[in-house]
């Protein structure tokens, strides 16, 4: 009745979303290098900067982190706290 070829060939097959899921996780990748080599020309990160592993799923706490928010969002509470 139905080819297998043709089922596979169509963009129900699960490619779309595969390749939505692999894009948006290349972007994150991105953010958190541009972030980490910002933050490294402020002086607030050792050479190591480049060197990081974003696991899959990556959540928001994560990304986060390895952005270094957490640090800018420790020192704003700190300067905060200052006044």
């Amino acid at each position: 009745m139905f080819d297998d070829e043709i089922i596979m060939l169509c963009a129900a097959s699960g490619e779309p979303p595969l390749l939505l899921a692999a894009s948006v996780h290349c972007a994150a990748r991105a953010a958190i290098r541009d972030a980490r080599q910002q933050l490294h020309s402020w002086g607030c990160m050792d050479e190591s900067y480049s060197t990081f592993n974003l696991e899959v799923p990556a959540t928001m706490p994560k990304v986060k982190e390895l952005c270094g928010l957490d640090n800018v969002e420790r020192y704003l509470g700190w300067k905060m706290g200052r006044k």
